[in-house]
């Protein structure tokens, strides 16, 4: 698999000789961690070149907006100081600072500086690089981390990193967002699992790392209908320890054994759809060029049966996706193309692609994957 899916190709041959790794998970039946055993990190680029950014959707920004404003009035991060770890392109930052009045410092090798426009620019500060133990006197009232975990080779160790920054104010809150591996073990989600993200979390591994690393968890939910897993959490008392109580993993070690041994057939459907479109002469594009359509592409080896994916990124369209080539367009070109069926790669856009497909009169089949 392409070892970076938020990094954009100029043209198709690049785009098809690009880095690769070994995907090779393993499942711990003890704490429930997810993991790539064949994970490694130094394959990785992070620079301004990656953009793996969801922020021109109405529906991801409406969702962004729901959360800034949740962690505000439920801590009362007002006037207060917020440092994220992680912060891409910046928008969550903006957020959080335009509406809780707020200062800011946010951290990322991929930070470009241009893409946001923000009223609060001035009382936001951005390193470009990226977060670490040399980086741990920047205390915040609030400290957040948003997909960024399962990318991260030692989890625990990471969050070392951020009890040191958070001193020993326990007053400070800490709040991470990762992908929930529970909705794709159960979806049979085979696209969502990428090189880039070495760890897997689910409700009780993520319970788990915080408390042996010494946080006490105060919500953890399913958001974003269930694609992503949030959790607030403070300093414990009590300090890290590997005597944390276990959470119970439920369900967990099922779902595991289902996935591995339901892929391959799940695999082999999508090739034979696409085999039924092609004799059928019908023409198929996919909507989104992020993480998602990237795996997809490559597991079922679509070159050029497939040669467009849409995005509303503009940042992204006009370049070519990681490992197949499929050059990016924006929504205005369907309107040449009459796609026959539109392969939707996350659910919860439908809406919102069925929307602009209905506003450029357009009906094709449309298909979640």
């Amino acid at each position: 698999m392409p070892v970076s899916i938020g990094v954009q190709w100029p043209d198709i041959e690049t785009a098809r000789s690009c880095g690769r790794g070994d995907l090779q998970l393993a499942y711990c039946n003890s704490c429930g961690f997810i993991w790539n055993r064949s994970f490694d990190e130094s394959r990785l680029e992070y620079s301004q070149k990656y953009d793996n950014s969801l922020d021109f959707s109405p529906v991801f920004q409406s969702y962004a907006e729901g959360l800034a404003d949740r962690l505000i009035e439920t801590y009362s991060i007002r006037g207060k100081r917020v440092v994220e770890l992680g912060c891409g392109k910046g928008h969550f930052l903006s957020l959080l600072c335009e509406r809780g009045e707020n200062t800011g410092i946010g951290f990322d090798p991929s930070y470009e500086g241009e893409r946001v426009d923000s009223a609060v620019a001035e009382r936001i500060e951005y390193v470009q690089d990226f977060y670490g133990e040399k980086y741990t006197d920047h205390p915040g009232d609030l400290v957040c981390c948003r997909h960024v975990l399962e990318h991260i080779k030692n989890p625990f160790d990471f969050l070392a990193s951020v009890r040191k920054t958070v001193g020993g104010n326990t007053d400070t809150i800490v709040y991470f967002e990762v992908p929930n591996v529970r909705l794709i073990l159960e979806r049979l989600s085979v696209w969502d699992i990428i090189y880039e993200h070495c760890n897997y979390f689910s409700r009780e591994s993520l319970v788990n790392l915080f408390g042996s690393a010494g946080f006490e968890v105060l919500r953890i939910e399913e958001t974003y209908e269930k694609q992503f897993l949030s959790i607030d959490c403070r300093l414990s008392s009590e300090g890290a320890s590997s005597q944390a109580t276990p959470e119970p993993l439920n369900d967990l070690s099922g779902l595991v054994d289902r996935f591995s041994t339901e892929m391959k057939e799940r695999i082999g459907s999508w090739h034979a759809r696409l085999e039924e479109f092609e004799k059928a002469g019908k023409k198929v594009a996919i909507w989104g060029a992020g993480a998602k359509t990237v795996g997809f592409v490559n597991m079922l080896q679509i070159g050029d049966r497939i040669p467009i994916a849409v995005d509303i990124n503009p940042h992204k369209q006009g370049l070519h996706l990681a490992g197949m080539g499929q050059k990016i367009v924006s929504p205005v070109q369907l309107q040449s193309e009459k796609p026959d069926v539109v392969i939707v790669m996350n659910p919860i856009y439908s809406g919102e692609i069925k929307s602009q497909l209905d506003s450029m009169g357009l009906t094709p089949e449309i298909i979640e994957a």
